[in-house]
């Protein structure tokens, strides 16, 4: 998906939250590549760490046009599909999360999918900086993004969890740009999730040990199916994410 649809939906939702005074900061794949021109790197959702409740969000999105509420039971998240008011009124939510052929045309307009891990406790919340980002329609503006520790905290954290390459390359990437910063800010890093993301991606062992994070013997690989096994992928459990991304709850 085009990185001006995906900034479309970032600044809609930034300026909501900071007129309500909701601190917020986007981590993940967009994350990633608001910080890099890598043609490589590519992501087709928001993640958005927001501290507030789930029923204060919705009560601010569920009215306004262009938010689409995805019902959720979870206590700690929440999700909407985000159309640009200003793209084409002819085109339907229905429509348009069908039709994601081309983001050229306005009557196509693809829906973006944005997903918030909410919580209600202001204090201690992630460190984030901001990020200028230009939207097709919204304009140019910030919106504050995970400190750098913070993101690779919270790719670790996914690495352990499931056998997705993109968190892996996302962890080299931020080695690569940020190694000196983290190795300075990455103490306390969970000896069992740094286990279980070198068993899933092993190619990591090298780029943490350059941060400082000691991996310990050489573990053996489990091999076999995917879906078996101690590397099976781990559903989420309720406040994980957040705890993966250093929010303690």
């Amino acid at each position: 998906m085009h990185h001006t649809l995906l900034s479309d939906a970032a600044l809609a939702l930034s300026r909501i939250l900071t007129f309500h005074r909701i601190h917020h900061a986007f981590f993940g794949g967009f994350a990633i590549l608001s910080t890099t021109s890598s043609p490589s790197r590519e992501t087709k959702d928001l993640d958005v760490l927001v501290s507030a409740t789930k029923e204060h969000i919705t009560s601010l999105l569920s009215a306004r046009h262009g938010w689409l509420e995805i019902p959720q039971a979870r206590e700690d998240y929440v999700a909407y599909f985000y159309k640009s008011p200003h793209s084409s009124s002819g085109a339907s939510f229905c429509s348009s999360i069908i039709s994601e052929a081309s983001d050229d045309s306005e009557t196509n307009t693809p829906m973006v999918l944005v997903e918030m891990f909410v919580g209600h406790q202001a204090s201690r919340f992630p460190v984030s900086q901001n990020c200028i980002l230009k939207g097709r329609h919204m304009g140019v503006s910030y919106v504050p993004i995970l400190d750098p520790s913070y993101l690779f905290r919270g790719k670790l954290h996914a690495a352990a969890t499931r056998a997705k390459q993109g968190d892996a390359l996302d962890i080299l990437y931020l080695v690569r740009e940020y190694g000196t910063e983290l190795k300075e800010r990455l103490d306390g890093v969970d000896k069992t999730v740094v286990k279980q993301a070198v068993q899933r991606h092993p190619e990591l062992r090298r780029a943490l040990e350059k941060v400082g994070i000691k991996t310990g013997s050489r573990w053996r690989h489990c091999v076999g199916k995917k879906n078996e096994g101690p590397l099976a992928n781990q559903p989420a459990g309720l406040f994980d994410v957040h705890r993966g991304l250093g929010w303690g709850f």
